[in-house]
Parts: C-alpha cells; structure tokens; sequence
C-alpha cells in the first residue's frame, strides 16, 4: 500500500511540475544534432526568453537543418554544410514540448546590432513542420542628436495554454525635443493555435494604441505582421492582397516594397503556393506586390520564371509568362536610397580611361 501511494504521490508531483518527460522531449532530437541543450531554455507555462545569457550556437550543419527552411539562403555567400557558422549567427534560445509529439524551438538570428526570433515546429526526428518570424523580441535603439533624443523599444512575453501560445508585443517610442516630449506606444496580442501536426496557426490579432500612434508607423507595423503567419496558412495570400490595395500602399512606394518584401518572404518558403494563387487571381492587387517583388529583386526573375514553368494549368501558365514579359529582368533595390537600380545601361555611361 506504501508503494502504491508513493507511486501516486510521484506522478502527481510530475504534473504539479509539467513533466519532466515534457521537457526531455523538446530537446532530444537536439542532444541528437549536438546542440548544446544546457543553454535552450526549456519552457514551462511562461512564454519568457532572455537573450542576455548564453544561447546555444549552431553550426552551419546545425542551422542547415533547423534554418534552411525558413531562411533558404541562410548558407549563401559560398559557405557550406561542413564550415563552421559564425559564432551567434543562428541559436537556439528556449524550446516548448506541445502535443503530438512536437517540439517548438524558438530560434534566434542575430545579425549586425540586432537580430530576429523565430517560432518553428519540429517532430521527433527533427523535421521542420512550420514556422513564424516574431521580430526582434526585444530591442532598444536610441537616437541621440544635437538637441534631440529618441528612443524606439520593443518587448515580447507570453504563456503557453492547452492548444498553443498568446503572445503580448509592446512597441514603444519617446521623442524629446527642447521643450516638447512625444510619446507613443502599440500593444498587440497574438492568439495562436499549434495543432498536432506542427502547423502553427494565428488565429486572432488583437491591437490598442496608446498615444498619437503615426499612421504610417502603424501601417508598417500591420504589413510586418504578415511575417507572423505561417506561410502554410491560406489566408496570408488574401492579407497581402487587401494591404495591396489599399489607397495607402497604392500611394506610397515605401509601403508597396514593404508588402512586397512580405510577400518575397512567403515565396521564398512556399514559391509553390505564391504562384498559383497568382494563377488564379491574375488581377487582383496581389499582382502588382508580385511585379514590385520581381522588379525590385525581392524575388529573382529566374526563381519566378522557373515557378510558373511548372504550372500544369497550361491556360494560367501562358497567362503569367505574358504578365511578367514586360517585368524588368535583374533589378536589385537599393535600401538606402529607396529606389530600383537595373543592369540597363550603355557602355557610354563608362568612358575609358
């Protein structure tokens, strides 16, 4: 009888503290790979990263495994799978058992003075199954200047219930001048779903505005939600759409590359999908993002053209390669300057010397 009631005291405990089993689980396929599991977080029922410890660092192998997926370049500029990653390019920084035997990583990509987090689902051999972009997580970047100050802030933190996460995103701004202090923030709570096979879902957005949010700001803000969808959703096609055609894109260049730009990062996943949706919807607004995305190399002309090559639909097929006839081939898109520089020149643009 004592052994029985101790047995049952010991499985009571187990659920009183998650499970251990639970936490093994996230992490195995890792211990696998030769991830340092000692430095991923393992989540319990708080959705709360700190990227002030030491994260796990993958190596290129590592990060072709857990990364190639989402970032299908993340090996370019002639490494391969045998180098060695530089040291915080990609890391894994907390992991989450969920039903189904799936695990949900939160991998962090660190680049510049920045980085990005990413929300991604694993089975138990280690098989990508889906996965979101979260941003920046949490930032700070001041702008001091003569006479002036600004500050731009941004923070994540959640729980995790029965069937996935909700996830609360501040993003904050203070601008001090002389006499005048201007403030303003945007709360937004994410509801997601993560179902057995992986699929991670957004099910709700929920926005509150705190100040004089700037309109432009928040239109930015809405466009880089799309990152948060998972290109496996349907409706992510039907959201860039709409932001297509609104009078605001229309109108404004920077937001058109922006929605362009969202749209290249569900290509760049899904090429499959982008483009017979196109097939499909050849005049809606989803159509101009599309050119914008080719014209100003967001997506390659080449990677485009080999896309619609594969359609079965012969009738969408000669259609598209119509549209994109008049799309100007291998243009790239200068950030800084904010403008489309294409391989159209003459040679006496450049005299001899």
């Amino acid at each position: 009888m004592k052994k029985i009631f101790l047995m049952a005291s010991m499985a009571l405990l187990l659920v009183a503290c998650g499970g251990k089993s639970g936490s093994g689980e996230a992490v195995a396929f890792l211990e696998k790979m030769g991830v340092k599991t000692e430095n991923v977080t393992v989540l319990g029922d708080s959705l709360v990263i700190s990227l002030d410890k030491q994260l796990a660092h993958l190596d290129a192998e590592q990060t072709a495994k857990l990364c190639g997926a989402i970032e299908p370049d993340v090996l370019a500029d002639g490494q391969s799978e045998g180098d060695e990653a530089p040291e915080g390019l990609f890391s894994v920084a907390a992991a989450k058992a969920m039903p189904g035997d799936v695990a949900l990583l939160f991998l962090w990509h660190e680049f510049g003075d920045g980085g990005v987090m990413y929300a991604c689902t694993y089975d138990a051999d280690g098989k990508y199954l889906d996965g979101i972009e979260l941003g920046p997580w949490s930032s700070k970047h001041e702008m001091p200047g003569d006479g002036t100050y600004q500050c731009e802030e941004e923070s994540n933190s959640g729980v995790f219930n029965a069937d996935g996460f909700v996830l609360n995103r501040t993003l904050s701004f203070t601008q001090k001048e002389e006499d005048m202090t201007a403030k303003w923030a945007i709360e937004k709570t994410y509801t997601y779903l993560v179902d057995n096979k992986g699929v991670i879902t957004l099910k709700d957005t929920k926005v509150n505005k705190n100040g004089n949010v700037p309109a432009d700001r928040l239109l930015t803000d809405e466009i880089q939600d799309v990152a948060r969808m998972s290109a496996k959703d349907a409706r992510v096609f039907d959201t860039i759409d709409k932001l297509a055609a609104r009078n605001e894109v229309k109108q404004s260049e920077d937001h058109g590359y922006e929605v362009a730009v969202a749209l290249a990062s569900v290509f760049q996943r899904y090429p499959a999908d982008v483009v017979a949706w196109a097939a499909q919807h050849r005049d809606g607004a989803l159509m101009t993002t599309l050119q914008n995305a080719v014209e100003t190399g967001a997506i390659e002309k080449k990677a485009f053209d080999a896309e619609v090559e594969k359609l079965s639909d012969a009738e969408a097929k000669a259609a598209l390669q119509e549209k994109a006839k008049s799309w100007k081939v291998d243009a790239t898109f200068d950030e800084d300057e904010g403008e489309v520089i294409t391989d159209d020149f003459e040679a006496e643009d450049f005299p001899e010397e």
